[in-house]
């Protein structure tokens, strides 16, 4: 995608004595996948925008090392499935292991944050899942807010799932003044 080349490069202007400023562009004007990253990123996210399957299976045993893990904590399914494919340690058991791969069913782009459901989650709240999380998405799955994002919910949905809550603090604030909970997060973003 050609947005990841644009998030990185900044224009440049000079003023009338002749200095340098950073212009940033106006982030109206920006398409809703480079908002969503720009704003998760500037909140301590770490994006992946992985190419093929063996890109995400050299960046998620990364991961293992990076974090010192010997496995992932999965409860959906088709993870489970997945990270069989591309041998890679799992356990259901993910309060044994302090980390948690899954899914979402949102991107919100204005906030920079991943929107959650009980598919997700099951009935656990935010606060009690690990604060190491692995995000697997689609880019079909970004949305720009979070008011579209619960409309697509509630026409994708018979009956709404429940549990429906939003991650959006990536990292543990210098302060420690932080209100709410922050969570080491790992965003791969899959073109559909």
């Amino acid at each position: 995608m050609n947005f990841i080349k644009k998030l990185f490069l900044k224009k440049v202007k000079k003023d009338d004595d002749g200095i340098q400023k950073g212009v940033k562009k106006n982030v109206e004007h920006l398409p809703v996948d480079e908002v969503f990253v720009r704003n998760f990123v500037k909140k301590g996210g770490y994006f992946f925008y992985p190419e093929n399957l063996n890109y995400l299976e050299i960046e998620l045993r990364k991961i293992l090392k990076f974090l010192n893990l010997s496995s992932f904590g999965v409860i959906e399914p088709e993870y489970k499935q997945l990270l069989t494919k591309l041998n890679i340690p799992f356990t259901a058991e993910w309060q044994k292991v302090n980390n948690l791969l899954g899914g979402c069913e949102h991107l919100i782009a204005n906030e920079g944050a991943i929107l959650t459901t009980e598919k997700n989650s099951r009935s656990w709240r935010n606060q009690e899942l690990p604060k190491h999380r692995i995000i697997i998405a689609l880019a079909s799955q970004i949305v720009s807010h979070k008011t579209e994002a619960l409309i697509k919910i509630n026409n994708n949905y018979q009956k709404p799932p429940a549990n429906i809550q939003t991650m959006s603090i990536f990292a543990k604030p210098a302060d420690g003044l932080s209100v709410g909970t922050w969570y080491k997060t790992f965003l791969f973003l899959i073109e559909n």
